[in-house]
This record gives C-alpha cells, structure tokens and sequence, in this order.
C-alpha cells in the first residue's frame, strides 16, 4: 500500500491576521477527523498559514483499506417464519445488502437475536475518496465573519483564488464555485507574484522559501522576534516581549524583515503610555527602550519584504509616526488647560448606551453599586471615600482630546489629569484601573477602590443591556457582554471576595430604576446569572478542573465566584485523598433511597432500632462539624467529615428495611438518609460526578 504526503492549501485574499490562528487550529482537527471517517490512515498532520493561505500538511497517508462491513438487519424472528422461511423483512434486507438471503448470520445481541449481513467493502484510490469531502471541510471552518464572492453561495472569510491538493506527486481533484483543485500555487504578492508549480507535497514548504514566503508560523515569529531584538540592539535599545503584537504582525506578513524608525526626541515630552499606545496599537511598532527602561526615540517594526528600497519604507513610516506624535503632543497640552473635574457634569451629554441613560448616569450607579460592594468587602471610610471620588471622575476622561483619539488610554488618562488636581494616589489608582482588564491576557486591577469600581462597572454594564433585552447571541455582541462578564468574573476570583453576585445585579437594576429605566428585573436578574454561570463555568475548565467536577459545583450554587473556585479546589483535592471512597459511598447509598419529596425534617418520634440510634448519633456529631467547617469555609473538612458516617449508614441499610410498611418508621428513616444526603449540597451535587473518575489536582 502506498504512503505519501498529502497537501491541502487554500489560497485566499488576505485574512485578518485574527482569523488565522483559529482558522488553522480548526482545519487541522477537522480534516484529522475527517480521515479517520474516511478511513485513510495518517501518521499525523499539521497546519502552516499566511495571510495569504491556510495549508494542511498529513504525514504518512495510506490508501483506504478494505473493510468488513457488518449490518445488522431485522429480529430473527421477523426475518424467518416459524418453519424457518426467509420472509419478505430477510429477503429485502438481503437484497439491500448485496448479498443472499443464505449469507444472512443470525446473532444475539443484548439478549436478542437478529439477523446480519457481513460485506467486504474494498478501499478506493485516495483522490476518489477524499476529493468529493474537501469542499466540506473548507466550508466548515468558522471565523467571525464570511463573505459570499463571484456567482456562487459557498462563503468563506475572504474570497477564495486557488487551490493545490496533492497526495505525493498526485493531484487530488476538487473545487469550490470557479477555482479547481492543481499543484499550482503562489508567492509573495510583490517579490515573487508569479505561480509555483509543485512537483509533490514535500517540496511544498522549500519551493514557497524560494518563493520568497516563510510558511511555517512558528518559524515566522521567531524570524520576527529575533530581527527585532537585533535592530533594537544596533542602536543600543532593547525591545520588550509583546506577544499579541508579535501574535499580530506574526499573521500580516508572509516574508518579515525588521528595521528600525526613528522620531524626534521632543515628542518624549508626552507622556510614555500615549506614545507606546500609538506605536503598539496604531502602527504595530515596538518601542525600544535603554537598558534602565526609558523610551528612546526609536521605534522597531516588520515590513513584509526583503531589504529592498529599505531606507524608502523606513522614511514612511517615520512620516506617519511623526505626525501622530505631533497630534497627540497637542492633544495633550489642550487637554491639560481643563481640569478633569469640570468635565464630569459634561457626562450628561454623552450617552452610555441606547436607552440606558448618559455617562454622567452610569457614574452614579457605578458609584452607588461600588458602594455597596465595598460594604460587603471593605468598610473603611478611606475604601468607601475613595471609591466614590473615583467613581465620580472615571468617565470624564473620556471627553478629552487623546482618549477620543485613542480610546485605550481610557483610566490611564484619567488618573494622569488627575493628579494635577492634587487628587490622592488610591483614587489615582481607582481610575486607571477600573477598565482592567481590557482583554483576556490583560493584567487586572490590583487596588481594592479599582477592583471594586471595575465590577460595579461591568456588572452595571450586564445589567442595564439585559434589561432591555440585549443579550449577545452566536458571534454578534456589539456592546461587549461576553467581555465585560470575563473581566468581572476574573476580578472577583483573584480578590478572593465572598461577594453575592445576584444581590449586585439587583443592586445595579435598581439603580436603572432610580433613573427611570425600567423593565422585568426578575428575569433579567435570573437571565444575567445564567450568562455569568455559563462564563464561569468557561473560566473554572481553562483552569484544569474536571468538566464533571465543575457541574457538580455550579450545580450547588454559582452567585460567588471564589466560593465556586474553592470549592471546585476542594472536591478535586478529596478525590486523591483516601477518605474519597467512604464519603461518596456513604452519600450515594443514602441519596439512592430518598426522593426529592422526602422531608429533611426528622419526624418527632424516637429512635428504637440500634442502627436507628447510631446513625442519629453520628448525624448529631458529624453535622455540628459540617456546620462548623461551611462557616470557616472548609470544604475539603466536610468532605472528610462525610466520609465517617460510611459504616453507620451501611449497618442502617444492611440491619433495616428503609421503606417499612409503617408510614412513620418508613418516613423516619427515610429522613435520616437525607439528613446524610444533603450534607454536602452546599459544596456540591456529587450525583453529577462521573462514576469512577478520579481527577489530578488543580493548581
């Protein structure tokens, strides 16, 4: 049997540099399932990609080999009469199957005969098996916007301009609307914009380098890395590690070479967060620094091209940052000749969102919902009269010049304007922190005024869109829902806050109340909560805990987000422990007998029977220590606590009948085993647990 290389590459107009990661990701795990589906074997595959193309190498595939195909057809006793004559049911069976009715095996399956047919099907070249599923495969990756292109219906991020499929040397015939599968494929677009014919797949990687594209990401990025790092030291600086910047540039270039700009040192006059924004942001430049950390007047960027008319393209992009610094030069200094205290009443005409009031009305109610927190966290009057002064100047840095030009120096302005106003340095801190975290990678917030103003702020932001009904659906989420409930979510697990998270989202809506929004807030309350569940749950996978084990603990309560961590620590960490096995046998032999109907109240009548009196002994015991262990918060003390009560409530199922004919006796005992059974509901629902499954500990 043969094993060859095969090639899938999709040639396209550029993508956005977003897309092409996840696009790849996907083609690679898709396309692996799609030839074990297939029946081709692999030795294993990968994904290469460009802006301009999406590749996927498979190492080591075979042809389809043949294959015993066993069809089970109609019960034995519908296929035969009770004579044994094929009946009409084997006949047609037979007939579909290509075989003879006499072929027919008759077996027992789950107790039952019935009748099977047993086929050899024999492998099919490779290009007859895989190119008809081609199609499908590139249609089913996923990005956060298609587009339609030409006269047909097939849909992709960005029209799609060639095609090469081949397995060896052997083109793998497909097509997607007008562009048909060949070994054709295409350079750089300036340097080498002519077709590449490929002899086979394994020439694919070499025959692009001398084409003047550097395929392999991985590759790329250290390519981009390390010429960056050797610019910046040419001129005595160093770069710092950027990595959704290198992330970025990574996917925007096919052949990087870096240089350096430089810009005129008066524009390090402006405040460094301002310039390294434009540079990072606006032009995906590095800034350079010296070796104490201090911004030299140099920047290092990628151009996607060789060293080729360098100086020309070097000069352009200092043209370009020149005048952005000279813009955000004079931005600044306008800014300064206002004080950022009297912009706070111009809120009022900035509107927050869509019927959900201005700016100057969201200060309020952050103000306000903040203040409650802070009840709940931190009572100090330093805390409450900080977080007030900040949340009253939070938003007016927003009608500046440079935050409306650059609106991620959103907070980082606000609390430099600030500080010309002699304002203190906890309020400071409040205002330029209260946006963190930006994104998913971004730092968070690490003063108590900034954690708690940037909760308030994004739960007030959940609550009022929901209220009117705008909730994020597929990939659409225009006001950031699915963002904002992320950052609230990661504040309140690393502040570590024993916080209600319905009891803030009431807050907030009476808040909107206040001001006049109004609406359902009963729904809203309990359709945010499910939003916020479902991103914790999200939250409480990434960070190593079993999916089982996270069920199991939202299904007992999701409204703290550090209460749901420690107790998803908790029960991963009694599960390696050896009282494991006493405290799940003892809750799965008492919650098999209790129905959901059975009264936790104890009926008022005595305990006669020995097993009776040992087990309301140990309830007795082992719950004041269960009661004691959930006040201090101690969930891995109540899993242990738990575990003691195996062998009373093994002597009581194996010395009683539970369900005795005297209503009373019967309700008695029932009650005792849910006493047992609810014990741990305030950790978790342990009958979501996987049977079995015993879990690593999580960080």
């Amino acid at each position: 049997m043969s094993v060859e290389t095969f090639l899938l590459e999709i040639g396209v107009e550029e993508l956005p540099a977003s897309f092409c990661a996840p696009a790849m990701e996907q083609l690679r795990l898709r396309g692996e399932g799609l030839l074990q589906e297939l029946r081709l074997p692999f030795a294993g595959s990968r994904t290469l990609g460009t802006p301009r193309r999406l590749a996927w190498i498979v190492e080591g595939m075979g042809e389809q080999p043949d294959a015993e195909i066993v069809v089970r057809g109609p019960a034995r006793a519908a296929a035969f009469d009770p004579d044994g004559k094929p009946t009409r049911a084997a006949e047609g069976f037979a007939r579909g199957q290509g075989c003879s009715v006499g072929d027919l095996l008759v077996e027992v399956r789950g107790g039952k005969e019935y009748v099977f047919a047993r086929r050899t099907e024999v492998g099919r070249p490779v290009a007859e098996v895989l190119g008809p599923a081609l199609p499908g495969l590139i249609a089913s990756i996923e990005f956060p916007r298609t587009m339609r292109w030409g006269t047909g219906d097939f849909r992709f991020a960005r029209p799609v301009r060639w095609l090469v499929a081949l397995w060896g040397e052997t083109v793998v015939p497909f097509g997607i609307g007008e562009v048909r599968s060949d070994r054709i494929s295409f350079g750089h677009r300036t340097l080498h914009p002519g077709p590449i014919p490929l002899h086979s797949a394994e020439e694919y990687e070499g025959a692009l380098a001398s084409a003047s594209v550097l395929v392999d990401p991985a590759a790329r990025r250290i390519r981009i890395w390390e010429g960056l790092r050797q610019v910046a030291a040419e001129v005595g600086g160093i770069v710092r590690p950027n990595e959704d910047l290198l992330d970025e540039i990574n996917f925007i270039v096919e052949w990087p070479t870096a240089f350096i700009g430089r810009f005129d040192p008066a524009a390090l006059e402006v405040p460094e967060p301002v310039l390294t924004t434009v540079m990072r942001v606006h032009q995906r430049y590095f800034p350079v620094e010296n070796r104490s950390g201090e911004l030299l007047p140099v920047f290092a960027a990628v151009r996607n091209g060789d060293v080729a008319h360098l100086e020309t393209v070097r000069a352009g992009n200092e043209r370009v940052v020149a005048a952005r610094f000279a813009d955000a030069h004079f931005f600044y200094d306008e800014d300064r000749k206002t004080p950022l205290s009297s912009r706070v009443p111009r809120l009022h005409s900035v509107v927050f969102a869509p019927g959900l009031g201005t700016m100057l009305q969201k200060s309020e109610r952050i103000e306000q919902l903040a203040l409650h927190l802070a009840t709940e966290v931190e009572g100090s009057v330093g805390v409450r009269d900080a977080v007030a002064q900040a949340a009253r100047l939070c938003k007016a840095d927003r009608l500046t010049h440079l935050v409306y030009e650059l609106p991620e120096l959103e907070g980082t302005m606000g609390a430099r304007y600030a500080a010309a106003e002699g304002v203190s340095s906890a309020v400071l801190d409040a205002i330029a922190e209260h946006v963190l975290p930006r994104g998913a990678g971004d730092r968070l917030p690490h003063s108590l005024p900034g954690q708690l103003l940037g909760v308030a702020d994004r739960i007030d932001t959940l609550a009022g869109n929901f209220l009117l009904q705008r909730i994020p659906s597929g990939s659409a989420d225009p006001y950031g829902l699915r963002r904002a409930a992320l950052a609230c979510l990661r504040i309140l697990e690393d502040a570590g806050w024993d916080v209600s998270l319905r009891t803030a989202v009431t807050k907030a809506l009476e808040g909107y109340a206040q001001q006049g929004v109004t609406g359902n807030a009963s729904n809203t309350v309990t359709a945010v909560m499910q939003f916020l569940e479902g991103r914790l749950r999200g939250q409480l996978e990434d960070a190593g805990f079993r999916n089982d084990i996270v069920d199991a603990v939202l299904a007992a309560g999701s409204d703290r987000v550090a209460d749901a961590f420690a107790r998803c620590r908790a029960l991963t960490s009694a599960e390696a422990s050896p009282e494991w096995s006493d405290m799940l046998t003892a809750f799965r032999r008492a919650s098999h007998l209790v129905g959901e109907d059975v009264e936790a109240k104890i009926p008022s009548i005595p305990a006669t029977e020995p097993a009776e009196r040992a087990l309301v002994a140990a309830l007795q015991a082992v719950g004041e220590a269960v009661h004691n262990s959930l006040a201090r918060r101690d969930y891995g003390a109540v899993l242990r606590c738990v575990g003691a009560l195996r062998g009373p409530v093994d002597a009581f199922l194996t010395d009683l009948l539970v369900m005795d004919p005297d209503p009373q006796v019967r309700a008695f005992r029932l009650s005792l085993l849910h006493q047992v059974a609810s014990l741990t509901a305030p950790v978790a629902d342990l009958r979501r647990l996987r049977s079995g499954a015993r879990a690593e500990v999580a960080p």
